[in-house]
């Protein structure tokens, strides 16, 4: 009986089978069992000639030795089990490198993965007296770069008789080599490789080469499963970080706005991430006054989320300490310029409300023009007061005159992200859109909740299934 090992010798080994250490597999209905059996059945004919024909893609795996015959099924046993296992991938590499030797009979076997920008690099590098080779062992790169560069084996034989060896394997004295690739999904992950500086009649053969390349394509597969485990594993942490800093963000946010007499508040804060660079808050300062606040650092996600961390732990200090607006403006300016990535900057609206003297007073950097809805339905625009921040170390901020706020009116503070907003057929929302959201639900003694998710439902409806594409945060005040 002969075995034809092709692409399909994976997959008979990875049906489940169990450990095979000293004898006969216990699952007789497996075509490894089956294979085992038969080599028991049989004698023991003379080692079968060897063809150095490597055209045919197809390997006889079984020999017609009995004893090297069940060794070597064994040994790729072996591999399944202990490669899929629950150990470390480097861990796992040693041990596959070190039967590849068991099973050519080699002296040294060596591991070469992908590594960054198309290059092999050394993996694993061990001898067959079970110790690693020193970092400076060579091999024979005549063979390395032709398997890597073919994806193709390679197998040389009795060397010495070569007139046209590379200088390396001259150097190493080598007899005889072997290197196969790596191959998943459709891609060369590496080389195994092995060598042997041993006598002709200790060469490898032709159904060394077969499980030789077998075991190379077990340890591909484990290789990609442990790049697709610690993939896994590391988006998992980054998703708990990512989890962590969005409670942390989060907890900068007001538990509950400030309700003062004459004034009905709402906001709300949607990161289209799990962090995000927006930011609101309203803050009760000196002289029974509230800071309006919102904020809109460049892009979205971790980095602009820490950045806005930084800035309102900067502004709360400030703001605290009774620092007028434009004074707290410039200390945030002068940080973003200095501290922040070159890329980023950052769009803030600080308004300072005197809920007795019912007036506004603002600085606007950079920011979108917040909306003043009055009754009769005339709706304001708040121009900006200065440029963005962050972008040059001079602030150009001024504070704007006082408005005074009649019953009715409504004040809506809102990031980019809002209007930005797509479509499913890619259409922007657009100001036009939102503006009309805005003008609908304000209407009558509508509450800032109410207003607030109106306009939202109205986006929702607009986008349907789309995901965001940027943060929306949004404040607005109702005047009663």
């Amino acid at each position: 009986m002969r075995t034809r090992v092709g692409p399909g010798l994976v997959a008979l080994l990875m049906r489940p089978l169990h450990s095979v250490r000293n004898g006969p597999l216990d699952q007789a209905g497996t075509p490894a069992t089956q294979a085992l059996r038969e080599i028991e059945k049989r004698g023991d004919p003379p080692e079968p000639a060897v063809s150095l024909s490597l055209e045919d893609s197809h390997w006889d795996i079984l020999t017609g030795n009995t004893a090297k015959d069940q060794r070597n099924v064994r040994i790729l046993l072996e591999s399944v089990e202990e490669l899929y296992g629950k150990h470390e991938l480097d861990e796992l590499l040693s041990g596959a490198v070190d039967r590849a030797i068991r099973v050519t009979g080699a002296e040294r076997g060596m591991l070469f993965l992908d590594g960054h920008g198309g290059t092999l690099e050394r993996a694993v590098a061990r001898h067959r007296t079970g110790v690693d080779l020193p970092s400076d062992s060579g091999h024979s790169d005549t063979v390395l770069h032709r398997v890597w560069g073919t994806g193709e084996p390679s197998l040389l034989l009795d060397a010495a008789g070569e007139v046209d060896l590379s200088h390396s394997m001259h150097k190493l004295q080598l007899l005889s080599v072997m290197g196969v690739p790596l191959p998943a999904k459709g891609r060369n992950l590496g080389v195994l490789y092995v060598d042997s500086t041993g006598p002709v009649q200790d060469r490898f053969t032709r159904s060394d080469l077969a499980v030789f390349q077998a075991l190379g394509g077990l340890i591909a597969l484990a290789v990609e499963n442990g790049r697709l485990r610690a993939a896994r594993a590391e988006k998992e942490r980054m998703q708990r970080d990512l989890g962590i800093a969005r409670d942390i963000q989060r907890g900068l946010l007001p538990e509950e706005l400030p309700q003062v007499d004459g004034f009905d508040i709402a906001g709300i804060w949607m990161p289209c991430e799990e962090t995000s660079g927006d930011y609101y808050d309203v803050l009760p300062v000196c002289g029974d006054r509230l800071a309006l606040i919102v904020g809109d650092v460049s892009d979205h996600g971790l980095a602009p989320a820490m950045l806005m961390a930084s800035t309102c732990a900067l502004m709360h200090t400030a703001l605290l300490a009774n620092a007028g607006p434009i004074e707290v403006i410039k200390n945030v300016n002068a940080f973003l310029e200095r501290d922040a990535p070159a890329e980023k900057f950052m769009t803030m609206f600080l308004g300072m409300l005197d809920p007795q003297r019912r007036e506004l007073r603002y600085v606007s950097a950079g920011h979108e023009p917040p909306l003043l809805l009055s009754r009769d339905g005339t709706l304001e625009e708040l121009p900006k007061t200065g440029r963005a921040l962050g972008i040059l170390a001079q602030s150009n901020h001024v504070l704007s005159d006082a408005h005074t706020l009649e019953s009715g009116q409504v004040l809506f503070l809102y990031t980019d992200g809002i209007y930005e907003a797509h479509g499913p057929d890619g259409e922007i929302y657009g100001e036009e859109r939102f503006q009309a959201s805005f003008r609908k639900h304000a209407q009558g003694d509508t509450s800032a909740r109410a207003i607030l998710d109106g306009v939202l439902e109205d986006l929702q409806s607009y986008v349907e299934d789309r995901p965001l594409e940027d943060d929306v945060t949004c404040l607005v005040v109702r005047v009663l």
